[in-house]
């Protein structure tokens, strides 16, 4: 083969390889027999006879075995640039605990879930972007990342590397949390944030358009919109109650159409929700439209600040005597197609309520996410901040 032609031929091997990935995430390492990855073991085979002396040996055949294959795909899902492509890949291939037995559809959710996204969605570009992303890991045989505190191979300290989550359960989840004025009891509640009684605000995540999601969207957004709703007896939306606050709101704001400034927070009522004891609907414009068109991006400093002006504006509602609030639930706000991960948005959220617990202890502070993958990132960051 000469040097021109290398290059074809290893796209070749890879969309080769490609192929195989597909097949084991369809059928799960279960199946792994009925997958039949022949380019994938031919790689592995070929890897392992160049291996100096000591090192395992492959099966006689020339084939690596089932073992072989999925330490592989466990070794290159792990080396994958993020924790949410690392929990993706793993949740995607059966590796992640308590899906290897799941039937691939299940799996695509769970991976899908890591992102926010549904499972239709995930299946188009998300999900062939992962397995490609796979098999370019395996076919360069990279490392997994390395551990917090120890070398990476330039030298350099690496940063604390966070392992495949595992899902937390369904339910309340209430965690004794250090903060530097002391300890507080945050409730993580997995659950969808319109289904939660007894807390008087409820925070929603916007863009800074605040354009409300459309009701039928499964964000927070829309399921707040959806449940704040009027409808007849139907089901039919006859009042969009809390859109319709917030549209008011801009209006009066003199911004119905440009953007605010992210971080800003606007206030309203929360229609039908009140029936389960919610006051208050905090809007937070957090999300900006990408600049490529694709998606959202959400800084880090733009929750901590809505974070912040969130229990400022609650704190003035409590003091004027309007209404009383005492509870707070926030969604991982950012997190999902927001463009910030799970962990980095719960630790954002926690450091910018060190100054308001500090400045107030009173408040009763919850979090709240549908989403197991995601609680089980929350429940690490307070973890992190236990006594």
């Amino acid at each position: 083969m000469t040097a021109g032609e290398a290059p074809a031929a290893r796209r070749t091997v890879l969309e080769a390889v490609v192929d195989d990935l597909r097949r084991i995430r369809e059928l799960g390492l279960a199946r792994l027999h009925e997958a039949e990855p022949v380019a994938l073991r031919e790689v592995l085979a070929a890897r392992s006879a160049a291996a100096p002396a000591g090192k395992t040996p492959v099966p006689d055949d020339g084939t690596a075995g089932a073992a072989a294959v999925e330490e592989a795909l466990r070794r290159a899902a792990g080396s994958l640039d993020s924790e949410q492509w690392r929990t993706a890949a793993l949740a995607t291939f059966g590796l992640l605990p308590g899906t290897r037995e799941l039937p691939g559809r299940a799996r695509r959710e769970h991976a899908a879930a890591v992102f926010g996204h549904s499972a239709e969605h995930f299946r188009k570009e998300p999900e062939r972007l992962l397995v490609r992303q796979v098999a370019q890991a395996l076919l360069e045989n990279r490392a997994p990342a390395p551990a917090a505190g120890r070398s990476a191979p330039d030298g350099r300290t690496a940063a604390p590397a966070r392992g495949p989550l595992v899902p937390a359960r369904a339910g309340r989840h209430p965690v004794a949390t250090a903060f530097p004025h002391g300890t507080v009891t945050v409730t993580l509640h997995v659950t969808p944030i319109e289904l939660l009684e007894g807390v008087d605000a409820l925070v929603s995540s916007e863009n800074v358009y605040f354009e409300m999601s459309k009701t039928f969207r499964r964000t927070v957004s829309g399921s707040l919109r959806r449940a704040g709703a009027t409808k007849d007896a139907g089901g039919r939306i006859v009042d969009d109650v809390i859109a319709r606050q917030l549209g008011a709101w801009s209006a009066r704001m003199g911004a119905p159409a440009p953007p605010v400034a992210a971080g800003t927070v606007a206030v309203t009522q929360p229609g039908e929700l009140s029936a389960r004891g919610v006051r208050r609907i905090f809007h937070a414009a957090v999300a900006v439209p990408s600049a490529t068109g694709d998606g959202y991006e959400t800084a880090p400093e733009a929750v901590a600040a809505a974070v912040r002006r969130v229990f400022e504006l609650a704190g003035a509602e409590r003091r004027s005597g309007r209404v009383r609030l005492r509870s707070v639930a926030l969604p991982l706000l950012g997190a999902g197609r927001g463009g910030l991960d799970a962990r980095t948005s719960a630790e954002t959220i926690l450091g910018a309520l060190e100054a308001v617990l500090a400045a107030d202890p009173d408040w009763s502070v919850h979090l709240v996410t549908r989403n197991p993958l995601s609680a089980r990132a929350v429940l690490d960051a307070l973890a992190a901040r236990r006594p």
